[in-house]
């Protein structure tokens, strides 16, 4: 992350102080709202002050619930992955935290209405044919609001919350801090990588508060599931949109995941988990491009025809070739219930962080992760849980776009379950990522991707022609005239050289002081020894002489010393 400015680290102190004060009230509330100490409290309270208080007004998980959303933005997304994996949960825990996903306390109309005027350049009633000033949802970073262009098409206005950028940045920089603290003096954190983990999650939020990017998300993944039938992303109408107004079609849809809804719709729930798995898939495994944050109340069914629906796609992954390929094999191998090829197609896909011991992971990934794999009805999504965490404690780690990826999938099957209980997710899913396989491995799409990665290489060559031609020539001149001249790069020695230089002067000059320390010892005992004419003088001169020179050597020797300290003259 960019180095922070002191501005940036006074903001963060305030916002350290509010965050830890907001915790504090929360945390006594929690502590105090319980047994004979909870019930003499509310009694107070409404004899005091009127407060009505029944026994069991808030539970501790709707008042997490409240505190992530006091906390801020960044705070609420954290919630908001922990609810995306709410088979882990008690139900009154997934039930709250699921609220994260899109009942967020909305702000007023008025700080609305100056953000569109600051950003369009004219008031919603406008820049728009009407606009519905009560908020359709409210998210973290954002609220939607429901509005008409002037050419007739439904659309809803997302506008980014106030100061959240400020806000997000402060909360950024007091997570790196912190997790820098925690890695320093814990093994756990030093073997996740919990600094590269926390930078990239703040980066990836970061990069959501800017709607221009999420609406170019949109636009290239629309072209990308331009084949896929029954999935899509909604349109954006860019002449409405800057960093933080987004105008998009309206989509009148439910949640994936309710599946009441879904049934008084009567939609097909098989069909719908196909589709949307589909549309995952080829995001992620053929096309490298995905949507990274698919939580429930980011997946819709659109009322009127059925189709499956991404929305908020400010967090993306990319992934190469040769990742998604290793993907692809990681399926497999788990559809044939082969527990070391999984291990060898985790290991691929992994880098290590410290000395690994081959041998001791394969004991644990078959012991762990083979106990899973024989459980017919074991969730995917536990599977690769416990992959993850044989390779953490092993001193191996994913990439930050394939723990994405996998997290993506893992958010997907878990809707997917919901939807068609009996169909596992690796055997529908490796079957779909083979009919795709099949549908994009065709001569015609072979042959783009070589012209295109050929014209990508004609484009470098003709960027460094003219350089190469200067080359050519010069070296054909030097030939001309019968000699040839080698560039040897030497500079990594000089400071070798130099090293070697001053070492060398602290020893002349050592061996200089000695001697006169030596000399001036003996000129001193001699005249000592024999009285002879001026021998006072003559010994005076000799003691200060020794008693200067031992001065010198002991300066010399503070200097090479201080030198060696500072790490100026190290070998």
């Amino acid at each position: 992350m960019k180095r922070r400015s002191r501005l940036d680290e006074f903001r963060e102190s305030l916002r350290l102080q509010q965050s830890y004060n907001t915790i504090m009230r929360y945390g006594l509330d929690f502590a105090l709202d319980r047994g004979l100490i909870g019930l003499t409290r509310r009694f107070f309270l409404e004899w005091l002050y009127g407060i009505d208080q029944s026994p069991d007004v808030l539970t501790v998980p709707v008042k997490t619930r409240l505190l992530l959303q006091e906390l801020g933005p960044i705070y609420v997304k954290v919630g908001q992955l922990i609810s995306s994996q709410s088979q882990a949960l008690p139900s009154d825990w997934a039930v709250e935290l699921s609220k994260l996903q899109s009942s967020v306390r909305p702000f007023p109309y008025e700080q609305v209405r100056e953000i569109i005027i600051a950003e369009l350049g004219a008031p919603p009633e406008e820049v728009y044919a009407t606009f519905n000033p009560i908020p359709l949802a409210a998210a973290s970073l954002g609220q939607v609001h429901r509005a008409t262009l002037h050419t007739g098409e439904e659309v809803v206005v997302k506008v980014q919350r106030p100061n959240v950028i400020k806000q997000v940045r402060a909360d950024v920089g007091i997570m790196s801090w912190l997790a820098r603290l925690v890695q320093r003096r814990l093994q756990w954190a030093q073997d996740m990588g919990l600094v590269g983990v926390v930078d990239e999650f703040g980066q990836q939020v970061l990069a959501e508060l800017d709607y221009r990017i999420e609406a170019y998300n949109i636009i290239r993944l629309n072209q990308n599931l331009e084949g896929i039938p029954a999935a899509r992303l909604p349109v954006i109408y860019n002449e409405q949109c800057t960093g933080r107004v987004l105008t998009m079609e309206f989509i009148d849809g439910v949640k994936l995941t309710n599946l009441a809804a879904i049934d008084e719709a009567g939609f097909d729930k098989e069909e719908l988990a196909k589709n949307a798995l589909r549309a995952t898939l080829k995001q992620i495994l053929i096309d490298g491009f995905f949507h990274g944050d698919l939580h429930p109340g980011n997946v819709f069914v659109n009322r009127r025809d059925g189709d499956i629906v991404f929305l908020d796609v400010g967090m993306v992954g990319e992934l190469t070739v040769r990742q998604r390929a290793n993907m692809i094999n990681m399926l497999l191998v788990m559809q044939q219930q082969d527990v070391r090829g999984l291990a060898q197609a985790a290991r691929s896909l992994s880098v290590p962080f410290r000395e690994v011991n081959e041998s001791a992971f394969l004991r644990d990934f078959e012991r762990r992760v083979g106990r899973l794999m024989q459980q017919q009805t074991a969730p995917m999504s536990e599977t690769l849980n416990e992959v993850m965490s044989v390779l953490r404690e092993n001193g191996l780690q994913l990439d930050p776009s394939l723990t994405l990826a996998i997290k993506s999938m893992m958010q997907m099957e878990v809707a997917g379950r919901l939807l068609f209980p009996q169909g596992g997710f690796v055997e529908v899913g490796m079957g779909i990522t083979l009919e795709l396989v099949r549908k994009e491995i065709t001569a015609e799409n072979i042959t783009n991707v070589v012209k295109q990665e050929a014209t990508y290489t004609l484009r470098e060559v003709a960027q460094r022609l003219p350089s190469l031609q200067e080359a050519t020539l010069k070296w054909l001149d030097q030939y001309q005239k019968g000699r040839l001249e080698i560039y040897h790069d030497t500079s990594g020695l000089n400071d070798q050289v130099d090293r070697l230089g001053r070492l060398v002067r602290y020893v002349v000059l050592g061996i200089l002081l000695g001697g006169l320390i030596v000399g001036s010892a003996i000129a001193t005992g001699i005249a000592a020894a024999f009285e002879f004419e001026q021998s006072a003088t003559f010994t005076t001169i000799a003691f200060t002489g020794y008693v200067a020179a031992s001065i010198l050597a002991g300066l010399l020797i503070l200097f090479i010393l201080w030198q060696l300290w500072h790490g100026r003259d190290k070998p």
